[in-house]
């Protein structure tokens, strides 16, 4: 199981931050007040084009850890290959979570520095930003944690979930 892993913070502001108007000046003040914070943590499944997720609070060692834990959950007997970025917390820079991996016998891969689209997370997480995030008035963070899972949970269902990756042949392909 070939997975793409990648961790996005998420701040539950009105509107998303984002408010575009006819207007010379802006509806909303450039600095709002923030509702609330926290972490969305994503692996993309290759073969099915799933994608499998948690809320975390922060995203230092000790969280990915944590959702290490519910990736070894998810696929109990499978051997996982995880595709990481150069992040900090990730196994490449941080001893606890290459411990952690080894542990679980996870193994892991890193993406090339500087090069966010060679991980189709990014495109899951354009698209939440896009299809939530920019047009949010949510009142609290559990609201939007809500309104994410079941943005995720119908595109899990539909049959057109695959994300083209062009250096992985047939990744598009069921």
């Amino acid at each position: 199981m070939l997975l793409f892993f990648d961790v996005k913070p998420v701040y539950v502001k009105a509107y998303g931050g984002r408010r575009y108007t006819s207007e010379a000046r802006l509806v909303l003040p450039r600095q709002q007040k923030r509702r609330g914070q926290f972490y969305i943590f994503a692996v993309y499944e290759v073969n099915s084009g799933r994608v499998r997720w948690a809320f975390l609070e922060g995203k230092s060692s000790p969280c990915v850890i944590r959702f290490l834990r519910q990736i070894r959950r998810w696929y109990p007997d499978q051997e996982v290959w995880v595709a990481l970025d150069q992040d900090r917390a990730h196994p490449c820079h941080s001893r606890a979570t290459r411990q952690a991996m080894r542990a679980r016998k996870l193994h892991w891969v890193s993406l090339p520095k500087g090069s966010p689209d060679d991980n189709p997370v990014e495109t899951l997480f354009g698209d939440v930003q896009l299809m939530i995030l920019d047009n949010s008035n949510d009142a609290d963070v559990v609201a939007t944690q809500r309104r994410i899972s079941a943005h995720w949970r119908h595109r899990n269902r539909r049959r057109d979930r695959h994300i083209r990756i062009p250096y992985l042949g047939d990744s598009d392909k069921q």
